[in-house]
C-alpha cells in the first residue's frame, strides 16, 4: 500500500494546525507508522504459522486460529490508522479547496482594481481635457466631480472582511474553516476511543498474549492445546499499541481544549 500518499495528505493538515495539533501529526507518524509498519510488523505473520495445535483433525487448526484471532491485529491496526487519517485527509481536501476559491477571489480582485484604476485614469483624462478646453469655472466643477465620487463598493467589504478575519476566534459565529478542524479532531478522537474499545472487545486475550491457549470448539476433539509462537515479544508489542492509543487520545482532548 501507498503509505506515503497518506503520509503527504497528513502532513498538508500541518499548515492549518494548532501547536498540539503539530505535536500529534509527529506523535502519529512516530508512534503509529513506525511502530505498525517497520516494527510490529515483523511480530505478525498474519497466518496460522503463529500458532501450533496438538491436535490432527481436519478443520480444528483452522476453528482455533480463527477464535483466537479473528483479525491479525496488523491489519486492524492498518484499519486504524487508515481511519484516523481519513479524518485528517477530508480536512485537507477541504481546506485545499478553500484556499483555491480565495486565491480565485484574490486574482478576480486584483483584475477589479486593475479596471478601476484604468477607469479613473480615462476619468482623469477626460477631466483634463475639459480643464484644457473651457478654462477655471469647469476645473472647479470638474474636482467637486471627482470629490463627490463615491469609495467603490468592493473597499467596504475589504474592510468588514478583515475585521472578521481579526475576530473570528471571539466570535458568536465561527468560521467554517475552524468548525472543520474542530470536528477534525473530534471525528479523530471519536475513531481512537472506537478502536481501542473494540480491540478489547474482539480479541479473548486482553493485555497479555497467552503462551498456551486452550481450544473446545467444533470440530475439535474435546479441548486442544494451541502453542503461540513469540508471546512475549507480541505482548509487548499489544501493549506498546494501547500506551499510544492513549497518548493520541489525550493529545486530541488537549486540542480540543486548547481550540475550544
Amino acid at each position: 500500500m501507498g503509505w506515503h500518499i497518506v503520509q503527504k495528505l497528513v502532513e498538508g493538515t500541518g499548515a492549518h494546525s494548532t501547536i498540539v495539533g503539530k505535536y500529534w501529526i509527529t506523535a502519529f507518524f512516530v508512534l503509529r507508522f513506525l511502530l505498525v509498519i517497520s516494527i510490529a510488523k515483523a511480530s505478525w505473520s498474519g497466518d496460522q504459522g503463529d500458532m501450533v495445535c496438538n491436535t490432527l483433525s481436519p478443520g480444528c487448526k483452522n476453528v482455533c486460529f480463527n477464535q483466537f484471532s479473528p483479525i491479525s491485529p496488523i491489519r486492524y491496526w492498518f484499519f486504524q490508522i487508515l481511519s484516523v487519517s481519513l479524518a485528517s485527509i477530508i480536512f485537507s481536501i477541504y481546506t485545499t479547496h478553500k484556499l483555491a476559491l480565495v486565491t480565485r477571489a484574490i486574482r478576480q480582485k486584483k483584475k477589479w482594481k486593475a479596471a478601476e484604476k484604468e477607469k479613473a485614469k480615462e476619468l482623469k483624462t477626460q477631466i483634463k481635457s475639459v480643464k484644457d478646453s473651457t478654462g477655471d469655472g469647469d476645473d472647479t466643477v470638474a474636482e467637486k466631480v471627482v470629490a463627490e465620487k463615491p469609495p467603490p463598493k468592493e473597499e467596504k467589504k475589504d474592510d468588514k472582511d478583515e475585521e472578521v478575519v481579526a475576530t473570528k476566534l471571539k466570535s458568536d459565529h465561527p468560521p467554517k474553516l475552524f468548525l472543520a478542524y474542530f470536528f477534525m479532531v473530534v471525528l479523530r478522537l471519536a475513531i481512537e476511543i472506537a478502536f481501542m474499545v473494540g480491540q478489547y472487545f474482539l480479541y479473548t486475550y486482553k493485555f497479555i498474549v497467552p503462551e498456551l491457549w486452550q481450544c473446545r470448539h467444533w470440530p475439535c476433539p474435546g479441548v486442544v492445546d494451541c502453542f503461540v509462537s513469540r508471546p512475549k515479544e507480541k505482548t509487548i508489542m499489544l501493549c506498546s499499541f494501547y500506551v499510544t492509543g492513549c497518548i493520541m487520545i489525550v493529545l486530541n482532548i488537549i486540542e480540543l481544549y486548547h481550540i475550544g
